[in-house]
């Protein structure tokens, strides 16, 4: 009897580079894939002064997604006591009125209930704005040009 050797085979090196490349790469972007952040609250009828205590009704809620520096805006009302004639994001503190930092797209929302879908570039400082809470979200109408809705854009942890 002879014995034959059998030669062992080698392993392909060729394939593993590859692959291990596919699987850092997978892996990166996974890391890399940021999840949007949740911001929103109902709108609650926000007198500007004793006379409009009145003149206001309303309901509805504003949710807003971060992707990146894009913020996606969700607006949904009814019970208007006029049409939406305006929609803007202020800034100040909570419980506080602030200034317009950017107005909010209506597209065509013009009635007395609606909603309103609206995506924005920010700003790094206007990222940072948002974070710290001082973004409020107003719905104008004719009978209420000064604002008859108002909801903030608070962080929510889903």
């Amino acid at each position: 009897m002879t014995s034959t050797t059998i030669p062992r085979r080698q392993p392909r090196c060729g394939a593993t580079p590859i692959v291990a490349t596919a699987l850092i790469l997978a892996i990166g972007a996974t890391l890399g894939a940021q999840e949007a952040e949740r911001f929103g609250e109902r709108l609650s009828r926000m007198p500007v002064d004793l006379r409009t205590t009145s003149a206001i009704s309303g309901a509805g809620s504003v949710a807003a997604e971060l992707s990146g520096n894009e913020l996606t805006i969700t607006v949904r009302f009814n019970g208007l006591s006029s049409g939406v004639t305006a929609a803007h994001v202020h800034n100040a503190p909570v419980a506080r009125r602030g200034g317009v930092a950017f107005a909010v797209d209506l597209r065509d929302a013009s009635g007395t209930a609606g909603e309103i879908v609206d995506t924005v570039t920010l700003t790094e400082a206007q990222i940072a704005e948002l974070r710290g809470g001082r973004y409020y979200v107003q719905l104008h109408t004719a009978n209420n040009p000064g604002g008859e809705l108002r909801g903030w854009l608070l962080r929510r942890d889903e």
